[in-house]
């Protein structure tokens, strides 16, 4: 495993860009599978915890209302957990380096969540470490019910949200992203890109929703799908990966950084 060489805030939370972190992901991508960096593929994820970062996998019904989908143990602990046969709560122990993920992501319709959950979690374990470290001057920075496992909020949204007022919304920001980048990595991704557009025999460009181009909203909705199939994410990740580098922008928006 590569570690992340960056600089921290005072709560030991990484002090990086979205640049920096896509760079970070390319050089794991290359460590782990050098053949998925350039070419576009389904990188094995339940391979990538067991076997590149050493975690083990542990599938519980985390919450009632199941808004928590995954969570990560960074040092021992009990963890509340909901028991399907009684419906009450009980404790469970978890060790260091476990990965605790929803029962609710096992099936067939939600493998591409379970997926990018998984690598979000994973995600948390190659950068956030030191923000949940035992000496950590600030305390840990935890946001369930043990003080020592990262939570990722599955109906909170991320991976478009503009906003880091704490510590947590940073942190789940950054785990989207790394996870978003890992998956999809960008030289593949260019590649994926430039295979799409060939299929319409056009040279590979921007993609404006609700621009002059009426073509454009049309390859808006195809292209994600498209490399959805491609890198087995769901059709909203690839999206949302799209847009964060600018392949897919709507026209609004790109008039207002263009002028």
């Amino acid at each position: 495993m590569i570690e992340l060489k960056t600089g921290y805030t005072l709560s030991r939370v990484p002090y990086i860009t979205y640049n920096a972190l896509d760079d970070y992901a390319e050089i794991v991508v290359a460590d782990f599978a050098p053949e998925l960096l350039h070419y576009p593929g389904i990188l094995n994820v339940e391979e990538f915890l067991e076997f590149y970062l050493e975690l083990s996998t542990r599938y519980c019904r985390i919450s009632y209302d199941r808004k928590v989908l995954g969570m990560t143990a960074f040092n021992d602990g009990l963890l509340q957990v909901v028991d399907d046969e009684t419906g009450l709560t009980e404790p469970i122990p978890v060790t260091t380096g476990t990965v605790i993920l929803d029962t609710s992501l096992t099936t067939k319709r939600n493998r591409p969540r379970l997926r990018f959950t998984s690598m979000h979690e994973g995600s948390h374990w190659l950068i956030h470490r030191p923000a949940f470290a035992e000496d950590n001057p600030f305390g840990h920075i935890g946001v369930y019910e043990n003080q020592y496992l990262a939570a990722k909020e599955g109906r909170m949204d991320y991976s478009r949200s503009n906003s880091e007022r704490t510590d947590i919304e940073r942190i789940e920001r950054q785990a989207d992203f790394l996870s978003s980048a890992i998956l999809i990595p960008r030289p593949a991704l260019r590649n994926a890109y430039r295979e799409f557009f060939r299929f319409y025999d056009e040279k590979p460009r921007r993609i404006i929703r609700g621009g002059d181009n009426p073509m454009d909203d049309y390859l808006a909705v195809q292209l994600p799908e498209y490399v959805a199939g491609l890198f087995g994410v769901s059709k909203r990740a690839a999206l949302i990966r799209l847009e964060k580098l600018t392949a897919i922008v709507d026209n609004k928006k790109w008039r207002g950084v263009r002028a």
